[in-house]
């Protein structure tokens, strides 16, 4: 997987006229599905009154890249997947576009909506310029009752983000986010204050 990450630099709104039709492509940098689709809804009640809002993402999970999108009421291949192309063509992660289309009375054809809601879409990729992800580790650190109080003193020390903290008979795992930068030195210092008495597994690497 490669290293470099690609997202929107900053989310706005592009307008475009096509014959008598005119699109509105909203682009957005999110964090995980839950995020992309709720910006759909946003725009949807934005503009409620519109023909259509045509919907893409392309967002990591933990199972992998999770590419969607959505015609809404288009026909078939015509609207979602050019606005799909379009942003797996910028090679953009964690990325949603909603292109808005206010019927003009001119019928555009599938080749002619292709081009339009595809256009839309690449005119506000343009627009909004592209930035690189920062890399992130989520990982787990597991250690006996005595030392938990250290570790969880030492990831809100280094600002580490904590999703969750399990315990049983034995001690306690705590499950975080970290920045890559930030990950061996956080291992050193827990190390120091718990006197090596911890086990940190490294799950997965995430970009934000």
């Amino acid at each position: 997987m490669s290293e470099k990450k690609l997202k929107p630099a900053k989310n706005l709104e592009i307008r475009n006229k096509v014959k008598d039709s005119k699109f509105y492509a909203s682009i957005f940098s999110v964090n995980n599905r839950s995020e992309a689709e709720e910006k759909i809804e946003e725009i949807k009640n934005k503009y409620s009154d519109a023909s259509h809002n045509v919907s893409a993402f392309r967002v990591e999970s933990e199972s992998g890249i999770i590419e969607y999108f959505d015609d809404d009421g288009e026909p078939a291949g015509s609207s979602g997947p050019p606005v799909l192309d379009a942003i797996k063509g910028a090679d953009l992660i964690n990325t949603v576009i909603v292109v808005t289309r206010y019927f003009g009375g001119t019928k555009l054809g599938i080749g002619g909506l292709i081009r339009a809601y595809g256009n839309s879409a690449r005119m506000a990729i343009n627009e909004a310029g592209i930035e690189e992800l920062n890399k992130f580790f989520l990982f787990s650190v597991e250690s006996d009752f005595n030392q938990i109080g250290n570790i969880l003193g030492q990831l809100e020390a280094h600002k580490a983000e904590i999703l969750n903290t399990f315990y049983n008979e034995k001690g306690g795992t705590v499950k975080s986010i970290i920045s890559s930068e930030d990950y061996e030195h956080l291992q050193r210092d827990i190390r120091e204050k718990t006197g090596d008495k911890f086990s940190l597994k490294l799950e997965k690497t995430l970009f934000r």
